[in-house]
């Protein structure tokens, strides 16, 4: 079915503000929107949803945690989950505009004031930048991670990796966790870890310190690091 504003459901919001969902599912949502001249949104962020808002019409002002940036007519921007923003039209006409959120947002803003917020990896991936010689992970081994409160669990692939698992959990900063995989020998090998996460900037970086449980039961140090596509 095609759809347009004049067959999709109307809200309003904020300072007589209107959108219309194009598109609304738990996985995927599609709004066009509308801002009068001189209106704004309350800085949020969104734990689990990624967003990507491309200008119909107008020139749209973007706070994107300290940073101020201007997004005109054919022009978009991709704001990743838990990054603190906000829309503001500071010109003297309209702002139309898409917001395209994968999943829906429903139920995943968190608005001013905020509160510390908690590390969240659902749907982060990671690549490897570095590995004790004994690993077999390497830089075409790549990560994507799920949580759950606390719970945490992953699958991975690449290079001499055909396919492993991981599952954990997190305490306080740290990740404690367990994985296995195949090779490409056909080897299962099996081991356990302990990642300590930074973050450069919004990148998040992971320090691992990990042991085989077979084999030679050797240890080893590697780190991850966040790709953002």
């Amino acid at each position: 079915m095609k759809k347009s504003k004049e067959n999709s459901e109307h809200y309003n919001w904020g300072d007589n503000c209107s959108g219309w969902h194009l598109v609304k599912s738990e996985k995927l949502s599609v709004i066009e929107e509308l801002m009068p001249a001189n209106t704004s949104e309350h800085k949020h962020y969104h734990n689990f949803s990624e967003q990507y808002f491309y200008i119909i019409k107008g020139t749209a002002t973007f706070e994107i945690e300290t940073m101020i940036v201007e997004v005109n007519k054919g022009e978009g921007i991709h704001i990743h989950p838990q990054v603190f923003h906000r829309i503001r039209n500071d010109k003297s006409a309209d702002l139309e505009f898409l917001v395209i959120s994968q999943p829906t947002t429903r139920g995943d803003r968190v608005n001013e004031p905020f509160e510390k917020k908690e590390l969240n990896l659902n749907g982060k991936k990671f690549k490897s930048v570095s590995n004790s010689v004994n690993g077999e992970v390497s830089s075409n081994t790549f990560f994507e991670y799920r949580q759950d409160e606390n719970i945490i669990w992953a699958t991975y692939q690449g290079g001499d990796i055909l396919f492993g698992t991981l599952s954990g959990q997190i305490d306080k900063r740290n990740l404690i966790f367990t994985y296995q995989h195949q090779n490409k020998n056909g080897d299962f090998k099996t081991g356990k870890c302990e990642s300590f996460i930074e973050e450069e900037g919004d990148t998040l970086i992971l320090k691992e310190k990990w042991q085989w449980t077979c084999d030679d039961f050797s240890k080893g140090e590697s780190i991850l690091e966040e790709i953002k596509y």
